[in-house]
């Protein structure tokens, strides 16, 4: 969560007026959502099983009771990795809002991509990799279990693209979006050239292995240059220059930045996955990958 404290972390804090043993990872900077999972799993190597949601998800009544059955009965007989979540109304896209993942899923499968950043795409990613593992994860949706996503009236799914703007502040709101938006093309740009896919035919991708590469399908890492571009990206006409004004990507007319992968394969390497489980703790508190 955001430094100091993130809005999310006063509510999180009521968690531990209901549960036991509530803990809290505050980050010194606003981690992406892989890298919010990531921190997550490491923390934890222990626990046989764990549930994610997103923030403005809701479970109906009891769901929560047996979702913890069904998580506890996976994780001694191996019957689910994956369970995924019944909905109050079609959710389409955003059947990733919420899931869970046995220890033995997470061993097999790996840590969610970092270079997908700040977020969206990592359920793509997610269910890319799912179909090429050996043997395929098991995933099974639980019609027990039953969340909601959004006001709770809604009957239709949005993603966090689009969220209203706020009145008090619209110019701020169109460049939020704007940037938003600027990630969603980069992120799918970098996910098209990772498994050879076309625009959003996730279903259709031709590599069975990362860049088509003789690689474990769990294998990612991410680089300086990547790192460099998520920190300082900005649009400047047809342009897309890094944080220190370098044109990284000249976009033809009409490419919509297809033509662009996102990230050089070839640049230094700063993380790369490893063994899960394996945790570091810094003088800021931050969990390491």
């Amino acid at each position: 969560m955001s430094p100091p404290h993130g809005a999310i972390w006063y509510e999180v804090q009521h968690l531990k007026d209901y549960a036991q043993n509530a803990v809290i990872i505050t980050c010194s900077r606003t981690p992406s959502v892989a890298e919010g999972w990531n921190a997550v799993f490491q923390a934890f190597p222990d626990e046989p099983w764990g549930v994610y949601c997103a923030r403005d998800t809701a479970s109906t009544p009891g769901s929560l009771q047996k979702l913890a059955g069904h998580m506890w009965n996976a994780s001694r007989d191996y019957s689910i990795e994956v369970a995924l979540m019944s909905w109050t109304y079609p959710i389409g896209g955003g059947l990733y809002n919420s899931f869970g993942f046995t220890r033995a899923a997470i061993d097999r499968f790996g840590l969610f991509d970092e270079n997908i950043y700040p977020a969206f795409f990592e359920d793509n990613d997610f269910q890319i990799r799912q179909a090429r593992m050996q043997p395929p994860m098991r995933v099974q949706v639980l019609p027990d279990v039953i969340m909601h996503h959004g006001k709770p009236n809604e009957q239709g799914y949005m993603s966090g693209v689009h969220t209203p703007n706020d009145p008090n502040n619209e110019e701020q709101e169109r460049s939020m979006g704007s940037h938003w938006q600027e990630r969603v093309e980069i992120n799918k740009a970098y996910l098209n050239r990772k498994w050879g896919c076309q625009d959003r035919d996730f279903g259709g991708c031709q590599y069975q292995t990362p860049f088509n590469k003789t690689l474990p399908v769990w294998y990612w890492y991410t680089s300086k240059h990547q790192r460099a571009l998520d920190n300082g990206l900005s649009a400047n006409g047809s342009h897309i220059l890094d944080g220190e004004g370098n044109t990284v990507y000249a976009r033809p007319p009409g490419d919509n930045y297809k033509g662009w992968s996102g990230y050089n394969e070839s640049a230094h390497v700063c993380r790369i996955t490893g063994r899960v489980g394996v945790v570091a703790r810094n003088a800021s508190g931050m969990w390491c990958v």
